[in-house]
């Protein structure tokens, strides 16, 4: 469970959290303040750096050295783990990069 989190919950979260922005700006801008648009991004940038935590920590259980002939099935769940924590970290960038913009400029603009 905690690698998927990372690989489909976190981009879904993300994408989810850029469309409530969309909707909450005429709200924001009447109420004038940022104030939705931050706590909307907050909880987006909280869950994916949570889901990226929790796939790096799957990887660094599951990983390990291998021996020379090794089955394949035994490196594939630290191959997920490692995707799930490269997309998690990924959309923990891109949600932070959405917020920084709410920061500086004005929901009325």
């Amino acid at each position: 469970m905690k690698t998927w989190l990372g690989l489909l919950a976190a981009p879904t979260v993300v994408l989810g959290a850029q469309s409530a922005d969309y909707a909450l700006v005429q709200f924001a801008c009447r109420w004038g303040t940022p104030a939705p648009l931050c706590v909307v991004s907050a909880a987006g940038f909280l869950f994916s750096a949570g889901a990226t935590y929790l796939a790096f920590q799957q990887w660094r259980a599951v990983s390990g050295p291998f021996a020379a002939s090794y089955e394949a099935r035994g490196a594939r769940a630290a191959s997920m783990a490692f995707a799930a924590m490269v997309v998690g970290a990924l959309c923990t960038l891109i949600q932070l990069t959405m917020w920084f913009p709410q920061w500086l400029l004005s929901p009325c603009r």
